[in-house]
């Protein structure tokens, strides 16, 4: 078999549900939504109940914060070599298959009678998610006609801005009324009844098929590299400072609200509810452009969050500049997740596609790590101010990062 033919093998096509050259698919990217939401919830829940979790396990702030910290470093290590072990499952199969792995270990840390025990069910729990991050932005793009797939991945991503609206309060209230064990019985709940409804109610979607190592000889052939590759490289590195600059910032909002600009300490509530329904505003806009202008959207985000983040670092003294910059943050926030999704499953081959989603997660949590680290480093150091200028540096060079990616991709196109 020569490499001509290996390459065109690997790009056969996904075998597509009806949904997808029908009407939109809104109850299937509700689903995957609602999916995200509830997921999502649980994994930043310990953050919303630390108090409780602590005195019931016996443990300190700092060890139940690890639980976050050890849920992060996990999606890391695991999500690649997961969703390549999977590769060549049906996509509902593994996206239920995930969700009912994280059941049973929401269910755990729901019992957990030590701090040792809670500690390892997150780490099986976020295995899980690691993987259900991976597969399904793949199973929505296969589901969802080529035209309407930025709106549909605003839909699906639009979890993740539910799960921090509303989500996380309603988890800490029920923790507040109750125990913090209820909040994860509820979690566990109903993560299995998604599992069931995505096996039930959605569609099947064949893999994408893997080039062949060897011809039918048993001869070894060579697989021409991924044309791909390169923009899907330039997306993921652009994703990762972006992620990196955001949390550096975020992470110690806070003390920037109160020590640089001056706030009193009453408004922080109020700002913070005001970036996230900028969030909500984000993802909206993000629907409503990405399929109708795909090469401007992404950019022109990402260059806002730039300009918005600066007006933080340069004019902290001067309060309207600084609610406008929280706001339009925000709005960039929002935006940003189902365009950087989009932009990568449309830039990637079939074949990459996996692989990119999964690296996308990693790029993702690797930049919230880093940054949440490295902006208390200089947060100590420099001040909150500093961090707003760390933030607007990584979104400016994360426009020269998607410019590249986008010519490209271009080229690659030139190509084929």
């Amino acid at each position: 078999m020569s490499e001509t033919t290996a390459a065109k093998t690997a790009e056969l096509p996904v075998a597509r549900p009806s949904s997808s050259t029908g009407g939109f698919p809104f109850a299937a990217t509700g689903i995957l939504s609602l999916v995200l939401a509830v997921t999502v919830t649980a994994e930043s829940l310990p953050a919303a109940i630390m108090p409780q979790m602590a005195a019931s396990l016996g443990a300190d702030n700092l060890q139940i914060g690890l639980l976050l910290s050890a849920w992060a470093l996990t999606v890391i290590v695991a999500s690649i070599p997961l969703a390549r072990l999977t590769r060549n499952v049906d996509r509902r199969l593994v996206v239920a298959g995930s969700l009912a792995v994280f059941a049973v270990g929401s269910a755990v840390t729901a019992i957990a009678p030590t701090y040792e025990i809670a500690l390892l069910s997150r780490i099986v729990t976020a295995a899980a998610h690691g993987l259900l991050w991976s597969v399904v932005i793949v199973y929505a793009t296969a589901i969802l006609d080529p035209r309407h797939l930025g709106r549909g991945l605003a839909i699906v991503t639009g979890g993740v801005t539910v799960a921090l609206a509303l989500g996380l309060p309603l988890g800490a209230a029920l923790a507040l009324a109750g125990d913090w064990r209820t909040a994860f019985v509820g979690v566990a709940v109903i993560v299995a009844a998604l599992a069931l409804v995505v096996v039930r109610f959605l569609p099947r979607v064949v893999p994408e098929a893997s080039a062949p190592t060897r011809d039918t000889q048993g001869v070894r052939v060579r697989v021409a590299r991924d044309a791909t590759r390169a923009p899907v490289v330039a997306l993921l590195a652009a994703a990762l400072i972006f992620a990196f600059g955001h949390f550096a910032l975020f992470s110690y909002i806070t003390p920037y609200l109160a020590n640089a600009a001056d706030f009193d300490g009453a408004w922080t509530g109020p700002m913070l509810a005001l970036f996230g329904a900028a969030g909500f505003l984000g993802i909206t806009v993000s629907g409503l452009t990405v399929d109708r202008w795909p090469t401007i959207a992404l950019p022109a985000t990402f260059a806002g969050m730039a300009l918005a983040v600066a007006a933080l670092a340069l004019a902290p003294s001067v309060p309207w500049l600084v609610v406008a910059g929280v706001f339009v943050w925000g709005v960039a926030m929002g935006a940003m997740s189902p365009l950087v999704q989009t932009a990568v499953m449309r830039t990637a081959s079939r074949r990459l596609r996996a692989t990119a989603s999964a690296a996308l997660v990693v790029s993702f949590n690797g930049g919230i790590a880093a940054g949440s680290w490295l902006g208390g480093v200089i947060e100590s150091s420099a001040g909150a101010t500093t961090n707003a200028g760390v933030a607007a540096v990584t979104s400016a060079a994360s426009v020269v990062l998607i410019l590249l990616a986008q010519k490209l991709a271009a080229r690659v196109r030139s190509r084929a």
